[in-house]
């Protein structure tokens, strides 16, 4: 049985007629309507930032890395590594520094962007060619002198801390800027590779370098290069046994001690790898010197800074501004002229050391300087049979060598601190680091503080050159 739904009668209404206007059919202003709200939205969403910003978009390029940009009145733009810039549009004398040397202006203009300019950054390139001066060749080696031996005690990174493209830059700008020679300065900064990342930063500025003309490799590299292939390999290479030393002994003059030329090995057997290589063996000659028996004293330290007032304790302020010291500068040391104390000097840094020596060569006559690692060396061979001084204020009656070369304090020397100089050229590195100074330098035999056993004449180890510390004291050489 099928049924069918009863029709439902919808109401009559009047019929809605709309009416034209200015005798545009209604269809017609709609249309219009929906032209004009198109137009407005282009215009809000496309031209007027444009019309409001009033600037433009560049990119810098450069033939060298690590440009810095500033306009011409000071204010820093940004580097030369490709990224864009927003400017107020205008004329322009950009100035470009290479490492804080002028390398050269740049005039322009910024042209005022209107379309797009939310979408689309539509940017004028900036083109600048650097030209090679001996004040900018200077400024890259040092910086990238600087920056290896800073960044060479980061031995490890992670995704948050990278190690920048030093060897990269630098090569990319020997080349740029036609570096005759870099063999040196490649060498002295190959021996601060401590890490897999710094090795490979390295290994791609040899393949930048190797397509040009510039000068690189040199014996002492290559040998080097040998060695961190089979470090970063993964290979255990094991240093050579070192050399017996001869009988050493000094003849006491007065307060020195003094030894004739001789040889000596430094060091022991052990992994080349880093930081293991820090005792790997070394031969080196030595030639005749005199070494203090004892420490600079406090009483020493005291004479001192009244003929140099630079250095008194007053000062203090003004040798942290200058670099020479930090804030524990001779914190908990009241010096004095008038009372002989015998306490070791400490809370010193290795520039108030050397101001120290300065002063004493130019009092004397003499040529008195900290000692090199290898007269340290020396020194605690002919002082082998001492026992390790535990205080400050240890007693030594034995007049056969000199005191407290283990113990007591760590002692300055003269000798940089670079990683990797015992398994390359260690008198190269040495030599190469009185042109670039900015390593740290080399400690010798303990504190009163270490444990007797942990620390023997092979121990190296390192303090930065305007650091202070009470465990870090020295004593003098004349050559």
């Amino acid at each position: 049985m099928f049924y069918m739904r009863k029709k439902t009668e919808l109401p009559e209404v009047e019929p809605v007629k709309l009416h034209s206007l200015w005798g545009l059919r209604p269809g017609l202003i709609i249309f219009i309507s929906l032209i004009a709200g198109a137009v407005l939205l282009f215009f809000i969403l496309f031209v007027l930032p444009g019309l409001i910003s009033s600037s433009g978009w560049v990119r810098f390029i450069t033939n060298t890395a690590n440009t810095a940009i500033y306009t011409e009145n000071g204010k820093y733009i940004g580097s030369s590594e490709g990224s864009v810039y927003r400017l107020p549009s205008g004329d322009y004398t950009f100035d470009f520094y290479i490492d804080g040397v002028k390398a050269g202006s740049l005039e322009t203009r910024v042209k005022k962007r209107i379309f797009f300019t939310i979408l689309v950054h539509r940017t004028d390139e900036i083109i600048f060619n650097a030209v090679n001066t001996p004040e900018i060749e200077n400024a890259v080696r040092n910086t990238f002198a600087e920056e290896t031996a800073e960044w060479s005690a980061v031995i490890d990174y992670d995704s948050t801390y990278h190690f920048p493209p030093l060897f990269t830059s630098f090569a990319a700008n020997a080349v740029a800027l036609d570096f005759t020679d870099v063999s040196d300065i490649l060498y002295y900064s190959a021996l601060h590779i401590t890490s897999q990342e710094m090795y490979s930063d390295y290994l791609a500025s040899l393949a930048i370098l190797e397509d040009s003309s510039t000068l690189y490799m040199s014996p002492e590299l290559e040998s080097l290069n040998e060695k961190l292939e089979s470090i970063y390999a993964g290979a255990e290479i094991v240093s050579s046994t070192p050399a017996e030393n001869p009988e050493v002994k000094g003849r006491l003059d007065e307060s020195y001690f003094s030894y004739s030329d001789t040889a000596v090995t430094m060091g022991e057997e052990t992994l080349l790898s880093y930081p293991e290589c820090n005792t790997a063996p070394v031969t080196l000659s030595v030639n005749a010197f005199q070494i203090a028996s004892h420490p600079v004293t406090e009483y020493q330290f005291a004479i001192f800074t009244e003929a140099v007032p630079y250095w008194k304790k007053s000062n203090k302020a003004q040798l942290i501004a200058d670099g020479m010291a930090d804030e524990n500068y001779l914190d908990g040391i009241n010096l004095s002229s008038s009372v002989m104390s015998g306490r070791p000097i400490r809370n010193i840094s290795y520039y108030a050391a050397e101001a120290y020596c300065d002063w004493l060569s130019e009092k004397t006559g003499l040529d008195v300087s900290l000692p090199s690692e290898a007269e340290w060396y020396t020194a605690a061979l002919s002082a082998s049979s001492k026992s390790y001084a535990r205080s400050l204020v240890a007693v030594d009656n034995d007049p056969s060598s000199p005191s407290f070369m283990m113990g007591q304090l760590w002692e300055m020397t003269e000798t940089p601190y670079i990683p990797l100089m015992r398994i390359g050229d260690y008198e190269k590195a040495v030599e190469l680091s009185a042109d670039y100074p900015y390593d740290d330098i080399i400690v010798k035999g303990g504190s009163y503080i270490n444990r007797e056993g942990s620390i023997t004449r092979e121990s190296v180890g390192c303090v930065s050159r305007n650091s202070t510390s009470p465990y870090v004291g020295f004593r003098v050489v004349i050559r």
